[in-house]
């Protein structure tokens, strides 16, 4: 049976770039290696989402704030807020209570909007000027929609640790090695060698 991996399109780069065929019937020793490529797909998600500062695979997150920080609009009683994710982020909910001690209740549709720019979102709202908003948001891609840069720079990462790392092991990030047995020292630096401006430097959060 084939093996069957969390992220399809993203484990196909992965063979790509390290010249791989996938076995349609996989000995133990190749689903070891599968699942090993999946733990380090992973770790390599986790370290290109802390470079740019927001999730970029799929998830579901709530963004709180206190109203009266929204920037003042051009009517009274209007005000906006800055949504910093913007990869692929949509507006699902939004709630508003009066304080910590009251229960958060959906606002009407007639007093916010949702506005969207290349490179960041934001939330308007009206009669709304005190207390707490809370903003849920679907942000990020699945597998089968991530951009092809994201898929790339991910996979180069994955080989990079496949190369110089132990089997079964991860040098990810680490300045030097020594190891036994033949007494080598690897200085393998692996976070230094991703050009991560190249590949997600389009999605690293902005500021206003």
């Amino acid at each position: 049976m084939a093996y069957q991996s969390a992220y399809p399109r993203q484990f196909q780069y992965v063979l790509s770039f390290l010249n791989l065929e996938q076995n349609g019937d996989p000995s133990l020793e190749d689903i070891a290696l599968y699942s090993w490529f999946d733990n380090m797909i992973d770790i390599c998600y986790e370290e290109a989402e802390s470079f740019v500062g927001q999730p970029l695979r799929s998830v579901s997150l709530e963004y709180r704030y206190d109203a009266q920080k929204g920037v003042r609009g051009f009517e009274e009683e209007h005000s906006w807020k800055f949504i910093p994710y913007f990869a692929n982020t949509q507006l699902t909910a939004l709630q508003w209570r009066e304080n910590e001690f009251s229960s958060y209740a959906n606002m009407s549709a007639n007093d916010y909007s949702w506005s969207q720019e290349q490179y960041a979102n934001f939330i308007v709202i009206r009669n709304r000027m005190k207390g707490q908003i809370k903003a849920t948001l679907q942000t990020g891609f699945t597998d089968a929609n991530m951009p092809r840069t994201i898929l790339q720079g991910v996979a180069e990462m994955v080989a990079l640790i496949y190369k110089q790392s132990p089997m079964g092991g991860n040098w990810f990030g680490l300045n030097s090695v020594s190891t036994g047995g033949a007494g080598q020292n690897v200085s393998s630096a692996l976070k230094t060698e991703i050009d991560w401006k190249r590949y997600f430097g389009a999605y690293v959060i902005r500021t206003v």
